[in-house]
């Protein structure tokens, strides 16, 4: 069974460097205040995103800017860790023999923006990895998180709001209607 978890992880689809097979809880906070249309508010980020609840999870469409970038589903649950919100993410495309991949960034919402930032920076990585860290399994030289929502969570809540945690950020606006 360990060797087909592992054959599956070498093909797990997914967009952070620190991924988990298990959500980081089953279910998730919604907040209307992030559903609509949203634009990079950075010079060097073009891409827009488009947020739309669904039933406790919400429904997020990155558009890249670049002419040739393919847009990219995922699904997304925010889950309140301490006094912060973290979003658990997966791209909706589900293939066949593949364990969908759940990263996470950390939400920061400032007036009438929003900010996320990837939580996997190497500091996390090695965080993880280490006698305080999370259940996991190496593939190449990369921590594939294997313990539950409890453990994530935990996790998160000791290391994950940490400003060392965070590996870059995209800072968004909303599209004025």
């Amino acid at each position: 069974m360990r060797t087909l978890l592992l054959a599956l992880l070498l093909i797990l689809p997914g967009c952070g460097d620190l991924l988990s097979v298990h959500p980081l809880a089953a279910t998730g906070v919604m907040d209307n205040s992030l559903t609509g249309e949203w634009i990079c508010a950075e010079n060097d980020c073009k891409g827009s995103v488009l947020v739309r609840p669904e039933e406790g999870y919400y429904d997020i469409i990155w558009i890249p800017g670049e002419a040739d970038g393919e847009p990219l589903r995922l699904q997304g649950r925010m889950v309140k860790i301490g006094t912060r919100f973290v979003l658990d993410l997966v791209t909706a495309k589900r293939a066949d023999l593949a364990i969908p991949g759940h990263f996470f960034m950390l939400l920061e919402k400032s007036g009438e923006g929003v900010k996320f930032h990837w939580l996997d920076s190497d500091w996390l990585r090695k965080q993880a990895t280490g006698t305080d860290g999370v259940p996991h399994l190496m593939v190449d030289d990369k921590p594939i998180l294997t313990g539950g929502s409890a453990a994530l969570q935990a996790f998160l809540l000791k290391f994950g709001l940490d400003p060392k945690a965070t590996a870059g950020s995209m800072a968004f606006r909303r599209v004025k209607e």
